[in-house]
C-alpha cells in the first residue's frame, strides 16, 4: 500500500516540476509531440515530404528557452528527448554532453527515420550523429557567406541551413564537442 503512495507523490511532484519548469505556450506546442515514440528527419519518404513530427517541435524551438529543452530532453517523450537534445547543441548549450552523457550510460533505443531509411538506436548514437554531420552544414555555410555573389543556388542553401538551426555555430565550437563527446566515450568502456 505505501508504494502506491509513493509512486501518486512521485508522479504528483513530476507534474509540478514540469508545470514549474515548461511555459504553457511551449506546453501548448509541444502536446502534439508528448506521446510520440519516434523521430524523422526535416523530410521523409521516397519523395522527400515534409516530416509534420519535426515541423512541430520546429515551432516547439523557436519560442523554448534552452532549460525548457533540456527539461525535455531528460523527461520528455522519445521524440521531444532526440529533438531537444540536438537542438541544445545548435545552440552551443554545454548541457548537450550531460544529455549525451546520461544516454550513454542509460541507453534508450528508438526509432528514426532520415529519409527513407528507419534504424533503432540509441538516443546517445542520434546526438553523436547530428555532431558529426554539423561540420558539413558548417563548412558549406561558411564557403556560401565568403562568396559574395551567391547565385539563387547558394541563396537557397544558406537559408536552409540557417533553417536548420546552424546559422550561429562555428567549426571550433563542433571541434570542442566532438573532442568532449570522445571523452565520454572512452570513460564509458
Amino acid at each position: 500500500m505505501s508504494y502506491k503512495y509513493f509512486c501518486g507523490l512521485l508522479l504528483t511532484l513530476s507534474c509540478i516540476g514540469y508545470n514549474a519548469q515548461v511555459s504553457d505556450a511551449v506546453k501548448k506546442l509541444a502536446k502534439p509531440l508528448d506521446h510520440i515514440s519516434y523521430a524523422e528527419s526535416s523530410h521523409i519518404g521516397a519523395g522527400g515530404e515534409e516530416s509534420k513530427i519535426y515541423n512541430q517541435f520546429k515551432k516547439v524551438a523557436k519560442i523554448a528557452t534552452n532549460d525548457e529543452l533540456f527539461y525535455f530532453a531528460m523527461n520528455g517523450s522519445n521524440a521531444l528527448k532526440v529533438y531537444s537534445g540536438k537542438e541544445l547543441f545548435k545552440r552551443n548549450d554545454k548541457r548537450f554532453l550531460e544529455i549525451y552523457t546520461f544516454y550513454s550510460s542509460n541507453p534508450l533505443i528508438m526509432k528514426y527515420t532520415l529519409g527513407c531509411v528507419g534504424k533503432n538506436k540509441n538516443i546517445a548514437e542520434f546526438l553523436k550523429d547530428e555532431v558529426y554531420s554539423a561540420q558539413d552544414y558548417i563548412s558549406l555555410r561558411d564557403e556560401l557567406l565568403k562568396n559574395n555573389k551567391q547565385d539563387e543556388i547558394g541563396k537557397t542553401q544558406l537559408k536552409q541551413i540557417k533553417a536548420m538551426g546552424y546559422g550561429k555555430l562555428t567549426e571550433e565550437e563542433i571541434m570542442l564537442v566532438r573532442k568532449d563527446l570522445k571523452k565520454i566515450d572512452q570513460k564509458q568502456n
